[in-house]
């Protein structure tokens, strides 16, 4: 019967009964309504979280009345039956309650809050035992499907179908945040309450570091408030001198100027190599594999022909007006590759604080992430990346704006 069911209803049956989450690939049904998922069948309503208008659920069993689901977080139970759709429309219904499933102020965004808290582990399974992947930055708009109405209840965040699950606890979400609300919360328990002061200027040090905004003033705080605690994961003098370089940047011309007189180029094997200037010739000497196609490049923007690569490099190719030219795509700094700016040849044994001291006032930077990442503008439609991990330089990658 229950197959029957399904069938006419143009659903699968999906064949599990885990309470964890859902086998990586697998597609979900949605649904039509927003409404409650009940814990048990039938009369007995006791709530087990409330799920938006176009939730993605597998369906497990089936009533007269309500369907047994499995939602994105794992969690199972029942939920009033209505149509259930094999595709999203990107619709909401009627009194969907906002409390919940904020769509932003046109109301046409996903269901969405935001991270409130600083450095939040983002954990591959529903459990606080689970591995951390990653961790949350503030303010990250996290996109929401399913509320768990019971306590220290996980949402899921990971991608649609399961294949790279990830899960944060709802109850570090809220609403967006300002620099200025923080500043205020922190001036308010300054002095008073040492654990309520860290916590705030915790905050106060990552929304500055996002905002690129009042970014002195909020490790200055920091520092003042973290004097007598060892804190190993801040370096707060060097972020200092960081923002202090930050704030150096000149306008688009000088800009220019100095990073052509750096005439940036890359050297392995004792070759040197030039953007836009690299050679098939200078690819065979180097014994470097031609491949016509790499994964994951970019779409849009610039679109190489061809590229040679080995497993440090990665040369993209292309042509122009009858002429065939190389740019270094992307390189790890394993084999002795380097690059040169000016007078500095970096490679794997290259100090980050080197790097901010010389080049700082052409930087932007995702300091928060780790690990840390650096961009110079290439032109207006460019980056040049430079990526440290452990305060040694790790990687470089070019990217082009779509």
């Amino acid at each position: 019967m229950l197959n029957k069911i399904l069938l006419a209803a143009g659903i699968f049956q999906c064949c599990f009964y885990n309470t964890m989450a859902q086998s990586p690939g697998q597609r979900p049904v949605y649904t039509s309504e927003w409404g409650y998922l009940f814990r048990e069948s039938g009369k007995n309503k006791d709530l087990l979280g409330i799920f938006s208008t176009e939730a993605p659920v597998y369906v497990l069993d089936s009533t007269q009345t309500q369907y047994k689901v499995q939602v994105s977080n794992g969690d199972i139970g029942f939920i009033d039956r209505q149509p259930l759709q094999k595709s999203m429309r990107g619709k909401k219904s009627a009194g969907e309650p906002a409390q919940y499933f904020y769509r932003g102020t046109e109301g046409h965004q996903c269901p969405h809050f935001y991270v409130q808290v600083s450095e939040l582990r983002v954990r591959k399974a529903p459990t606080t035992e689970s591995t951390a992947i990653r961790r949350a930055a503030l303010n990250e708009l996290v996109c929401i499907d399913y509320v768990p109405l019971y306590e220290d209840g996980w949402i899921y965040i990971g991608d649609h179908f399961h294949e790279n699950p990830e899960y944060i606890q709802m109850k570090y979400l809220g609403t967006g945040l300002t620099y200025d609300r923080i500043l205020k919360d922190y001036l308010a328990v300054k002095g008073k309450n040492k654990e309520k002061e860290l916590a705030q200027v915790g905050r106060l040090r990552e929304i500055a570091w996002q905002e690129d905004k009042n970014l002195k003033q909020a490790l200055q705080y920091w520092k003042e408030s973290n004097t007598s605690v060892e804190n190993p994961k801040v370096d707060i003098d060097f972020e200092l001198l960081l923002a202090d370089q930050l704030a150096k940047k000149p306008g688009t011309e000088a800009y220019e100027k100095k990073l052509k007189a750096l005439n940036m180029h890359f050297v392995w094997k004792e070759t040197k190599l030039f953007d836009g200037k690299i050679t098939d010739a200078q690819m065979k000497q180097l014994e470097m594999q031609k491949v016509k196609d790499i994964p994951n490049t970019p779409e849009c923007g610039w679109d190489p022909q061809y590229f040679y690569r080995t497993s440090d490099m990665m040369v993209a190719f292309e042509e122009y007006k009858g002429k065939v030219s190389g740019s270094i795509y992307k390189m790890s700094f394993n084999n002795g590759e380097a690059v040169i700016l000016g007078n500095e040849r970096m490679d794997s044994n290259y100090n980050e604080k080197d790097f901010v001291n010389h080049f700082g006032e052409l930087l932007s930077t995702r300091w928060i992430s780790s690990p840390h990442e650096y961009h110079i503008q290439n032109g207006d439609a460019g980056l040049f990346i430079f990526t440290f991990k452990e305060g040694k330089l790790f990687s470089y990658e070019c990217m082009y704006y779509c």
